[in-house]
């Protein structure tokens, strides 16, 4: 077990024992606290994103911000204009992103380790959705402008790609053990932590969750990812240095996101703090994605 399934399944035992003590956390609540620890913990993973890609690629700064800013104002657009589109396109760029950041460390062949991260992650997705799909109807139609965004759950075909994805995972991560790609110990890890996904989007509502899983196992192993190859570039670094680093972008992006839904809350903004969350998250996404795919591959 290592230290992120440590953490994690520390994590679920405290909320856990917090849900049993207060079994009715309204849905507002869960966003608050949630976005809270996602802000805190899970947005800092992608602050250093212009120094990982300087590493790794030459490109001057206003070219590299054009490019990550442009494509980042070009999905909101898209988002204002086909928000059904937008989500699946952001659920599709997720998966493939939590795929690669959990077997990053993993190399076979391009095309089949690419095929792999999407399977993995629509795999993660789908168990979410799975469990929590009547919450999920529940928290779209609570919100006038996320009420369009219930087309895409569909019980029987969510419960298609949970068994598809799921077997073919497995089956996957089998294969690479077969193929000496890891090892025994290994394979159980991974095997061990599909068992707590599954066991956290079960037991816990689809906001909760998720927000466990974004923080302690995504968020934090691609920070200490990130530590480890800033450590390896120069030994003096140091985590306090690590954590000056992160810190202009993650202060600017909370104080942002948390101007932004002010000014939802206000009306100021046309669209609810749900739906303008998910839009600021996927928006932030597109290009993490894409900068963190070189920085694992270059």
């Amino acid at each position: 077990m290592n230290s992120f399934t440590f953490i994690y399944i520390i994590g679920v035992f405290i909320i856990l024992n917090l849900f049993q003590g207060f079994t009715n956390i309204s849905l507002e609540n869960q966003l608050i606290y949630s976005s809270i620890l996602i802000l805190l913990l899970g947005i800092p993973h992608g602050a250093i994103d212009h120094v990982l890609f300087f590493k790794k690629r030459k490109m001057s700064q206003l070219k590299f911000y054009s490019i990550y800013l442009g494509l980042s104002f070009l999905f909101v657009i898209l988002w204002h204009i086909l928000p059904v589109t937008s989500l699946i396109l952001f659920l599709l760029i997720s998966a493939f992103h939590f795929g690669e950041s959990q077997f990053a460390d993993i190399f076979f062949k391009k095309s089949l380790r690419f095929v792999f991260y999407f399977f993995w992650g629509l795999c993660l997705l789908s168990t979410l959705m799975y469990y929590n799909v009547n919450e999920l109807f529940d928290i779209t139609s609570y919100f006038d402008d996320t009420i369009v965004l219930d087309k895409i759950y569909n019980k029987d075909k969510i419960g298609i790609f949970f068994y598809l994805t799921n077997i073919v995972t497995i089956i996957s991560i089998f294969a690479l053990t077969y193929f000496r790609k890891i090892n025994n110990d290994r394979l159980f890890s991974e095997l061990f932590l599909l068992f707590l996904i599954h066991a956290t989007f079960y037991l816990f509502p689809f906001i909760i969750g998720f927000t466990l899983y974004f923080v302690a196992l995504h968020s934090i192993k691609v920070m200490n990812d990130e530590f480890k190859f800033l450590k390896e570039e120069d030994k003096s670094f140091s985590i306090l240095r690590f954590l000056i680093l992160l810190a202009p972008y993650s202060v600017l992006s909370i104080f942002g996101t948390t101007f932004l839904f002010i000014l939802s809350y206000l009306n100021y903004i046309p669209y609810s703090i749900p739906f303008l969350a998910i839009i600021i998250i996927s928006v932030i996404t597109l290009p993490h994605a894409i900068v963190m795919n070189i920085f694992y591959n270059e």
